[in-house]
């Protein structure tokens, strides 16, 4: 018997302290991830802002731009996605794209920092 499994993404607003490796001055979303168990995941974001940059986040490391990642036996894996002005000029907001090598990909609407930011 053959079994098929298609990454999934799934986005929400983050919610909860930040991982030890995110940033304060970011725009957050919770990311997660659903795939068959022991699956090779790899992600990456498009369409980021001039002046932003994308990083994946959990609670060893922020990837820039990438993710490289193994589904646990779970099926899952949660993860923080942020967007991070690092250009004083660059436009106050931006959004992504996160594609998968599979060919899926989820939208990441455009969001603006608060001016305090």
């Amino acid at each position: 018997m053959l079994i098929f499994a298609v990454t999934t993404l799934f986005l929400a607003p983050w919610k909860g302290a930040d991982l030890p490796t995110a940033t304060s001055a970011a725009i957050k979303y919770q990311l997660t991830i659903k795939d068959a168990p022991a699956t090779a995941v790899h992600l990456r974001a498009t369409h980021v802002a001039d002046g932003w940059i994308a990083a994946f986040c959990d609670h060893r490391v922020c990837s820039p731009g990438q993710l490289q990642t193994t589904i646990p036996s779970s099926g899952k894996i949660v993860i923080q996605f942020e967007l991070i002005r690092e250009d004083d000029s660059a436009a106050r907001g931006s959004g992504a794209v996160i594609e998968s090598d599979g060919g899926r990909s989820i939208d990441v609407p455009p969001k603006t920092l608060p001016a305090r930011m």
